[in-house]
């Protein structure tokens, strides 16, 4: 008899067991599997399980079947591909003013007539929409009539408690009053750089970096400092001290867990020497820790808060990749610019949505985050590694492919001579929406760069867009 007892069956959990140990090594490319049958005595099943969590492997482009020798693990060719590269120029002070993103990246994710590659938005079956709404109809019977109230700045002290405890895991041990609840993310960031900048100052960032970003520095009437970085270990940290000793910076907004868009992970001691450097010379630290809890594999990495030992590090982050996106559910924790924070956002939204932000907090509280969260890392980790494959069967040579630890994004290098904005165009005439790299650049660079959106479960209609953006980048590329 086998010892599991999960109502999921059987050759699934088999079949994940394995894929596992292929994604680990401990199967390389080209090592035979066990054979069915000695595979179905060591897991006590029959056969027939034994096959189909073998066939799962194959269906999923992890083993190949060769005529009487059995089952071999298939060679991954995107492991053969290259990282991006850094081609970010010496860092300068850069006016964005002029830099207009393109909206429709973010309109088309709700086009249904496209396939959504562009926006980075989880696809909503992934999410636990149902149980959440069960938790907040039950907090609303539960209130009464108090349920429609404001949830005043700095939110639930619930909520701000759960997320406290949830430090632990980030290397911080911080208190509920360290925090302050926002409407989402992107507000959180909003105010962490009004707090600490004002219109012409100069605000130091990674090249590439997240566009949203980019748009806010515009609107903020905000200078940029574009310094460069690598897809493994993230912002190059002698370049970043290099820049802030020869520029006037406000403020350095990093993204170092899983950077949005190369994946990049920030190493612990970059983290350290960078929040000890920037303390030294009185710089805020802005992090975006938004994918953080999104690790494809170990521990969660820690956040740059965890070095920070006088408040200079202002810790962002939402609930819109792992949980609710429309519910808007951010937080910030601001540091020494507690007071600024709390000042800006009574001026702003002065309260939160209270239903959801109780819903979100309930979850935390009960456990139930965490259960669900390891199941998707394991889908983010599964569709970020079939995407990557797809890209390296049907791009062109010559092409760079990040190599993501976490989160759901991929950045892509194109061959020299392809145009993203006109990939954008022709991608989008065909049905499919992605996001052109100029985007994530104050400086309008990362021309012939893409970056593609995981977040959407792998079918046949994923995998005939990524064919058909090979055959279009080909095309470009030849031109």
């Amino acid at each position: 008899m086998n010892s599991f007892t999960s109502a999921e069956p059987v050759y699934l959990r088999l079949a994940a067991v394995l894929e596992g140990m292929i994604h680990n090594r401990t199967f390389s490319p080209g090592d035979r599997m066990p054979s069915v049958r000695d595979f179905s005595r060591q897991q006590r099943v029959s056969v027939p399980t034994a096959l189909k969590a073998y066939v799962m492997l194959e269906t999923r482009g992890l083993i190949n079947a060769r005529p009487k020798s059995g089952f071999f693990v298939r060679p991954r060719q995107a492991d053969l591909l290259r990282e991006p590269s850094d081609v970010t120029a010496a860092p300068k002070i850069t006016e964005i003013s002029a830099t207009d993103p393109l909206d429709s990246v973010l309109s088309d994710h709700g086009n249904k007539k496209l396939v959504p590659l562009g926006a980075a938005i989880p696809n909503y079956s992934l999410l636990p929409a149902e149980k959440l709404a069960r938790t907040m109809g039950a907090i609303a019977r539960k209130l009464g009539s108090e349920s429609i109230g404001y949830d005043m700045a700095p939110g639930s002290e619930m909520v701000r408690r759960e997320i406290a405890r949830r430090s632990l895991s980030w290397g911080c041990s911080l208190k509920a009053e360290d925090f302050i609840i926002t409407i989402g993310g992107t507000e959180a960031l909003a105010l962490a750089l009004r707090a600490t900048s004002k219109p012409g100052d100069t605000v130091a960032i990674e090249s590439p970096t997240y566009y949203g970003l980019v748009h806010m520095l515009r609107e903020l009437s905000l200078n940029v400092l574009p310094v460069p970085m690598d897809g493994v270990n993230g912002i190059d940290v002698n370049a970043l001290e290099r820049a802030v000793k020869r520029t006037k910076v406000s403020a350095c907004v990093l993204i170092p867990n899983f950077n949005n868009p190369t994946g990049a992970l920030m190493p612990d001691e970059n983290k350290q020497r960078v929040v000890e450097f920037l303390a030294k010379r009185n710089v805020p630290i802005i992090e975006d820790d938004i994918y953080g809890d999104l690790q494809h594999d170990g521990m969660r990495p820690h956040c740059l808060k965890k070095f920070d030992r006088d408040g200079n590090v202002l810790l962002c982050s939402s609930f819109s990749k792992s949980l609710a996106p429309g519910y808007r559910v951010g937080y910030i924790a601001p540091g020494r610019f507690y007071k600024r924070v709390m000042l800006l956002k009574k001026a702003s939204t002065l309260a939160n949505s209270s239903l959801p932000t109780l819903a979100v907090g309930e979850f935390l509280r009960d456990g139930g985050y965490d259960r669900y969260l390891r199941g998707l890392r394991a889908t983010y980790k599964d569709q970020v590694a079939r995407m990557r494959e797809a890209i390296a069967e049907t791009f062109p040579e010559g092409i760079g492919l990040s190599r993501p630890t976490g989160g759901f994004v991929l950045w892509v290098e194109l061959p020299k001579k392809t145009d993203s904005i006109e990939l954008f165009r022709q991608a989008r005439a065909a049905g499919i929406s992605i996001a052109p790299g100029p985007l994530f650049s104050a400086e309008g660079g990362f021309r012939n760069f893409i970056r593609l959106n995981c977040g959407e479960p792998w079918d046949a209609r994923i995998e005939r867009a990524i064919g058909i953006l090979g055959h279009l980048v080909e095309r470009l590329s030849n031109r």
